[in-house]
């Protein structure tokens, strides 16, 4: 049995929490092996996906009042290395950002995630509305509060024929928290004191206190890899081997990462021969890719290119409304001004956010008007007081906060990451400089991006957190006894003591409510500036067939195919 010690070594190492998950407590039925599943939401036109409510399951056995029965798992066939008779074709996807490794331990962002989980696979993951799902655990169960069990999928193999087995879920836990591999995210795992083998399909996950997000966390994080060959990091970096419906090939950065098809997958995966990811940052250059047939599918279409998309034979265009929502993130940490509550607020009123939507993107994108988007459980407060444009008031706030000429900062944001990043960037530097905040803007590459916010070296920077799952979001951006990645030194006691409290609340209800007391006093104390919940526009070439896009900003193959 792993120890404490070994499994929560890492949790001082900063992380960066894009958390995108699903606010719910699973919990067991009477039988032994039960998996909680949620009610799935309405399904949306094949065009476009908004954001699902998951309900949440119930509580381990000393509280629950119901039960729920698990979903049937697919049945589970050997993961070979040949190819697939039914897979065929190549699938090209144009992203504005490469991935940052090809460790999955140790990115950060929804690109990066869409690449490697092609190779990857998790204990349980979540489908394409969102609901979660077996995945290499086919059932699990809280057996009480320190407890869950996890029943494991069998005849499963590695790409490189390790057996998939209790084993690999150990290793897996382990790494996770290695220090070694500077994982932000290993602090998602703290209340975890260790992983027991019961059986080579069976482990006990051992918890200091309930741990009420588990199954929520595992279905984003802590990707299932093959005990001998990752204990040789480089292995990792170099050669990436998982269970995954498609095999590593090769990885050039800020070029190409190439995927084929790993044989028959215990999803129905995979329906390509092959699949390849490019970086392109420049949003034109992507458009005359896609025009061309040089690649197949397009992120983060510029709104005003719409329209010459819409023109354009063979091309479809998707939405989704990203569940993230787009901030700007004050450092506490290397400047003193925000750590008055008025400034902070001073810049709530002095950003247009009506402005940006309508002029910069074109209306593709939704106002904040709460920390996290309409139907996330918790994270959504419905009539908080709106923070609308008003630049006198913005201006009174600085004066009383001691700042009656305004101050300079450094700004910076990433260029091609988010939906006219830049642009938006720009136009906010302006509307600050009209209070008297002089904003001094550089746009940074994305993995470069990524470090200066692990090394706190930003005083003022855009970002997308938040997400579906409200427990991650908040421990590794708002929790100062937590410090993960995307926290920058906000320290609020009461804070830290509510997000203590909601992680430890079994009872969703319990739970619920303590996030939305959050919520309000986020909102208020503002440690983020909230903008805007953007679209997620896609070009899709007429080759493709029934991709769909979902709310997470992650690109998810499912049963995407091309045509001959």
């Amino acid at each position: 049995m792993l120890t404490r010690r070994e499994l929560i070594r890492g949790g001082s190492l900063l992380g960066l929490g894009v958390a995108a998950g699903v606010l719910a407590a699973c919990a067991p039925g009477s039988p032994a092996q039960q998996a909680p599943t949620a009610a799935a939401p309405t399904a949306a036109p094949p065009a476009t996906v908004a954001p699902a409510t998951v309900a949440p399951t119930t509580a381990p056995p000393s509280t629950a009042n119901t039960s729920t029965a698990a979903t049937p798992a697919p049945a589970a066939q050997p993961t070979s290395v040949g190819a697939s008779g039914s897979a065929s074709g190549t699938l090209t996807v144009a992203q504005g950002v490469d991935a940052e490794s090809m460790d999955p331990y140790v990115t950060t962002s929804g690109a990066s995630k869409g690449m490697l989980w092609t190779v990857y696979d998790r204990l349980v993951q979540r489908d394409l509305d969102l609901t979660i799902q077996p995945g290499l655990a086919t059932t699990w169960s809280a057996l009480d509060d320190s407890t869950w069990e996890l029943k494991l999928r069998q005849g499963v193999n590695f790409h490189n024929g390790e057996p998939f087995n209790a084993d690999a879920v150990k290793f897996s836990f382990a790494r996770f928290v290695d220090p070694s591999i500077k994982n932000g995210y290993s602090t998602l795992l703290k209340p975890v004191s260790g992983v027991d083998a019961i059986d080579p399909y069976t482990v006990h996950v051992k918890t200091t206190e309930p741990f009420a997000e588990l199954i929520e966390t595992l279905a984003s994080y802590v990707e299932m890899m093959p005990p001998k060959a990752a204990a040789d990091p480089n292995m990792v970096t170099q050669q990436p081997i998982g269970t995954g419906p498609y095999k590593f090939v090769s990885w050039a950065p800020n070029d190409r990462f190439v995927v084929q098809s790993a044989g028959p997958h215990w999803s129905g995966q995979p329906h390509l021969q092959q699949v390849v990811f490019r970086p392109i940052p420049d949003a034109t250059a992507r458009i005359n890719e896609l025009k061309s047939g040089g690649v197949d599918i397009i992120t983060n279409v510029p709104p005003l290119q719409i329209g010459d998309l819409q023109n354009t034979s063979g091309v479809n265009l998707a939405r989704a409304t990203n569940s993230g929502s787009i901030i700007l993130i004050p450092n506490f940490v290397n400047t003193d001004v925000f750590n008055k509550k008025e400034v902070r607020q001073a810049l709530q009123y002095a950003i247009d956010k009506d402005q940006l939507i309508k002029v910069v993107l074109r209306g593709e994108a939704v106002p904040m008007v709460s920390p996290f988007p309409k139907g996330v459980a918790g994270g959504y407060v419905e009539g908080l007081p709106p923070y609308n444009y008003d630049p006198d008031k913005a201006r009174a706030l600085l004066a009383q906060a001691g700042y009656p000429d305004g101050f300079s900062i450094s700004f910076n944001a990433p260029d091609g990451r988010y939906l006219q990043d830049k642009q938006v960037a720009e136009a906010i530097a302006g509307q600050l400089e009209k209070v008297g905040i002089k904003a001094d803007l550089e746009t940074v590459e994305w993995s470069t991006y990524v470090q200066g916010i692990v090394g706190r070296k930003y005083q003022l920077f855009l970002l997308s957190q938040g997400g579906l799952q409200v427990g991650p979001a908040v421990q590794t951006n708002w929790s100062s006894r937590i410090k993960g990645i995307a926290w920058q030194g906000y320290t609020n006691p009461t804070v830290d003591d509510l997000i203590d409290t909601a992680s430890k609340q079994v009872d969703v209800q319990q739970r619920t409510a303590t996030y939305e007391q959050l919520m309000r006093l986020v909102w208020d104390d503002s440690p983020w500036i909230f903008l805007y919940h953007q679209q997620d526009i896609y070009g899709i070439g007429s080759r493709v067939q029934s991709f769909r896009p979902t709310s997470e900003a992650v690109v998810l193959l499912g049963d995407t195919r091309v045509s001959s």
